[in-house]
């Protein structure tokens, strides 16, 4: 039986990652891919507006798990770094436009936007976790791009590649939470908010008082 064994990936960066939440999720990166991996070409087609339950079971084969909560980290970037906000638009292009006489611009399909992200200029993001290596390996071959508005080329990838490691530095390293940590799970910690710590992260019975990401923490015994 494959065993979970502790590692770092690293992704190139060709572009800057931008951001529509303080971090990335590395077991939410997985569970996207295992979503594409079940439904195929079906997942594109799928209702944008409809919640579709996260492969948690999926998940607990691949990764560790401590009570639940998986051994997956936040999203790291290399220094020098540069966060940014950056201004960018969505406006009308008539060459693609059905034959009418008027076009309203200003609310419907047709609807100029001005829009904003945080975004993250690096060469590298990188992930810790601890898992079954072969197996996120292959799911991480169908990753593209990381983070928000992928489709207009932000967060995409150059490369990538695997490092295992000696010591899981997934959940608390150096005595600092890696990820969003139940305060359950801890037996100290020195800040807690509420935050989603597991998939879906868009879901609010994800929420819960965690000790977030870069807290001086000890896990309880």
């Amino acid at each position: 039986m494959a065993r979970f064994e502790p590692f770092v990936v690293y992704f190139r960066l060709r572009a800057p990652v931008a951001l529509n939440h303080p971090w990335l999720h590395f077991d939410g990166i997985l569970a996207h891919l295992l979503m594409i991996e079940r439904e195929g070409r079906a997942y594109y087609t799928l209702p944008a507006k409809t919640p579709i339950p996260s492969p948690t079971q999926e998940i607990f084969e691949i990764l560790r798990s401590t009570r639940n909560v998986f051994h997956a980290s936040v999203s790291m970037f290399s220094e020098p770094k540069r966060v940014c906000s950056v201004q960018y638009y969505k406006r009308f292009e008539e060459s693609r436009c059905p034959t009418k006489r008027k076009i309203n611009l200003g609310s419907g399909r047709y609807r100029n936007w001005m829009l904003r992200n945080i975004v993250v200029a690096a060469d590298h993001c990188y992930f810790y976790g601890c898992g079954i290596i072969d197996r996120i390996a292959s799911l991480l071959g169908g990753l593209p791009a990381l983070g928000d508005n992928t489709r207009i080329g932000f967060g995409a990838i150059h490369s990538w590649h695997i490092e295992r490691l000696p010591q899981d530095r997934s959940l608390v390293y150096k005595g600092k939470a890696m990820r969003p940590i139940p305060v359950w799970l801890l037996s100290r910690y020195s800040e807690a908010v509420r935050l989603a710590w597991r998939p879906p992260y868009w879901a609010a019975e994800s929420i819960d008082l965690c000790a977030p990401p870069e807290a001086e923490v000890e896990l309880g015994r």
